[in-house]
């Protein structure tokens, strides 16, 4: 299973799979995440800071904890989110989303450092939802691999992607939580989509969103 914005949910959700992947952009929150860890030293947990170079990406450094009785390995990769334009801050300062100029390597991350792996589930509640719902296509193991974005109502900037790339599967509609609250669970429209490399998955029916760029 893949997480986009870790924190407790990483420690929760990874109760119930074998392997769980985690990748979070603010170095801030993945050094306090090491705190949070060590208070659940049953678990078997790596922090791992990357950095990109021009290969890719590589370790910079990271965290480590091993137990040997842990029923999940937990991988929680550090990805900081990019240098971006006067546009791109524009754009996230008047509209308070993220823009994929501003996060590409932590949106891309899946694609670039486990190109060859596909994954069953993944849960996304960390910066760019549309962005990485779109980057993670042709990461998902087939078009029955679930999709949950929490945070659904009232973004309507996030449905983008439902009439090109998903079908709605089920939604929480009922959220007292900041933000619109509310999760929906997403399959991809076609065994087909994510196939290609991401900048071939065509948007064919709308133009990208001004605050993709």
């Amino acid at each position: 299973m893949v997480e986009y914005g870790a924190g407790s949910s990483t420690f929760y959700f990874s109760s119930y799979v074998d392997y769980y992947v985690s990748i979070e952009h603010s170095l801030d929150y993945c050094r306090e995440l090491e705190r949070m860890a060590l208070n659940q030293s049953h678990r078997s947990v790596k922090i791992i800071y990357m950095t990109p170079n021009a290969s890719g990406f590589h370790i910079e450094h990271g965290f480590e904890q091993y137990h040997s009785d842990s029923k999940s390995q937990i991988e929680i990769y550090c990805v900081p989110r990019n240098a971006y334009s006067i546009q791109a801050y524009r754009l996230w300062a008047t509209g308070e989303r993220s823009t994929y100029e501003m996060y590409r390597d932590y949106v891309d991350f899946l694609g670039e450092y486990f190109r060859e792996k596909k994954f069953d589930f993944v849960f996304i509640d960390g910066r760019a939802r549309p962005q990485v719902a779109y980057a993670v296509l042709k990461q998902l193991h087939d078009e029955h691999s679930k999709v949950f974005i929490h945070d659904w109502n009232q973004r309507a900037d996030y449905h983008i992607i439902l009439k090109e790339f998903y079908n709605l599967i089920d939604q929480q509609i009922e959220s007292n939580q900041v933000g619109g609250g509310g999760l929906v669970v997403l399959e991809k429209i076609s065994k087909d989509i994510g196939r290609e490399n991401i900048r071939e998955i065509e948007w064919k029916y709308t133009k990208q969103p001004q605050w993709w760029i």
